[in-house]
């Protein structure tokens, strides 16, 4: 009895080895492939694989993992090197001199060197080449290589910005330029980044496999599966299921409950991108005390609280915190009877009418938010009409003349991926970017504030800089051609085990390339 007893436990240990190591092959393969791929959701395809010709914060976030440029920016937003390990620049500001990293290949084996920067330089600069932010460079007169890794960059006038700016100026391989002969389309991307470019299913997924021969710390997720789920909602299921790993912009209605969610982190960067109501000076929104006066009226708020569910916080000035050139501005608090006030005084004590356009889909909560200000604009008796457009129909109504505009205000937002106050201040404000030339919807004019942020750009100086757009700043909100509101933060949300995510300096994107994750 006591033999056979033996045998049977003898036989019951190899069971359990034989179970136990076939338990443990496959919790170890299941670690592998969970720890070595991670699956992203977002909302929209890649429209293309350009660097150059990038429109779309989502589709760039996906290619900024396979490009690089020669600077970028830490964690803090401040300028730091990258494909360029530094530079010099001339006492008067024209000459920019840069010294390459060496020891970087392009994702096809060809090396990276001054000569593939010139030759990026040349596709940039021509004009038949199809680049969305080519004024972002500056006005460069002309570029020369000194010798394998330096390069040097000669400005037509000072241009403060070019530094930050290079950021974006990805470098693509000498030979996929090459093969469209400069100035075609490229749509075989490949650059130097941590991840190459491996598959792309339109409307279903794109693939990223990590480049074993980057010449940076080695990513530790080996593929970035990117899978185009354009429903909110559903993205949001299918990161409750694990189905995948990361989900881009759930629905901010959930925002409480994914936070709630034991199995989930959620993400709320501050995003760069300001929302406003521009004010076309036009009948009463000609007068700045009525402009105040709509700014005193509306509770941004209880507009973030109640329509955007926490997600944001109310304008502080024209600038991102953290970018260049910010200065902070004395609020515009709620007071309906201050603004009241500076309608009588404006000589409208009994009100006005004003029709205020609007985009549906396009931000947070927009259809919400603008009829919030409608209803708050309503206790002082300003009756506000809405009309509603799709993207496409609104941007062709933005762009108008301010002759044939067909309405008082609209609701807007403006982001920015150059932490500098000049992609914002200049652009919104400086009279001759009024629309159709440019994109200050407020068709907002001031000499004074024009030539401030005139002498702004070609001062190399960054203490002086710094006073002039503060300066404009002060002017500007007191002239408040803008009803101020919020900044939104962007929303992500992410199994628990998604470790040491980066977010770019715009805070809509999300980075992978130093990402884990845990058991």
């Amino acid at each position: 009895m006591a033999q056979v007893s033996r045998k049977a436990l003898i036989a019951l240990a190899v069971i359990v080895v034989i179970i136990g190591g076939s338990a443990l092959w496959f919790y170890f393969q299941s670690s592998a492939t969970a720890s070595t791929t991670l699956k992203v959701a977002i909302g929209t395809d890649l429209d293309t694989v350009d660097p150059d010709a990038q429109t779309t914060t989502t589709v760039g976030n996906v290619m900024r993992h396979v490009f690089e440029g020669l600077t970028w920016y830490d964690a803090n937003g401040n300028l730091i090197p990258w494909l360029a390990t530094g530079w010099n620049i001339s006492s008067d500001g024209l000459t920019y001199t840069l010294y390459l990293r060496k020891g970087v290949k392009f994702q096809d084996g060809s090396d990276f060197n001054a000569q593939a920067v010139a030759l990026n330089l040349k596709r940039w600069l021509d004009p038949r080449t199809r680049v969305i932010g080519r004024s972002n460079l500056g006005p460069i007169k002309d570029f020369q290589v000194i010798n394998n890794y330096t390069i040097k960059i000669t400005l037509a006038e000072p241009y403060p910005p070019f530094l930050r700016a290079l950021a974006g100026f990805w470098i693509a391989s000498p030979k996929v330029i090459e093969k469209v002969n400069i100035t075609g389309t490229i749509t075989d991307p490949i650059g130097t980044g941590p991840y190459k470019f491996s598959l792309w299913e339109k409307g279903k997924d794109v693939v990223l496999e990590r480049f074993d021969d980057y010449w940076g710390v080695k990513p530790s997720i080996k593929t970035i599966k990117w899978e185009i789920i354009p429903d909110a909602s559903t993205r949001e299921a299918a990161l409750k299921a694990g189905d995948v790993d990361v989900a881009f912009f759930p629905p901010a209605s959930d925002y409480p409950s994914l936070k709630n969610d034991p199995n989930l982190k959620v993400f709320t960067p501050l995003d760069t991108r300001i929302m406003f109501v521009a004010l076309l000076p036009k009948g009463p929104l000609k007068d700045p005390r009525v402009r105040q006066a709509l700014n005193y009226a509306v509770n941004k708020t209880a507009i973030i609280d109640t329509v955007l569910f926490g997600l944001g916080k109310p304008l502080t000035g024209l600038v991102p915190p953290n970018f260049f050139g910010y200065s902070p501005q004395p609020p515009y608090h709620y007071n309906v009877t201050k603004a009241k006030e500076l309608l009588a005084e404006a000589g409208y004590p009994n009100g006005f009418s004003m029709v205020l356009l609007h985009p549906t889909g396009r931000y947070l909560q927009d259809v919400q938010v603008a009829e919030a200000i409608q209803a708050y604009l309503a206790q002082i008796d300003v009756s506000v009409k809405l009309v509603t457009m799709d993207w496409p129909s609104f941007v062709q109504n933005v762009l108008l003349p301010l002759n044939q505009t067909k309405y008082d205000a609209v609701l807007i937002g403006w982001g920015g991926e150059i932490p500098d106050a000049h992609f914002y201040m200049y652009y919104l404000f400086e009279s001759t970017e009024a629309p159709p030339h440019g994109l200050a919807m407020a068709h907002y004019s001031n000499p004074v504030v024009d030539d401030l942020l005139k002498e702004a750009i070609n001062t190399v100086n960054s203490t002086k800089r710094e006073e002039l757009y503060a300066k404009a700043a002060s002017i500007i909100w007191q002239d408040a051609p803008w009803i101020f509101l919020y900044q939104p933060y962007s929303l992500f949300a992410a199994r628990k085990n998604v470790n040491n995510v980066f977010f770019g300096p715009d805070h809509e994107t999300m980075y992978f390339w130093n990402a884990t994750l845990s058991h």
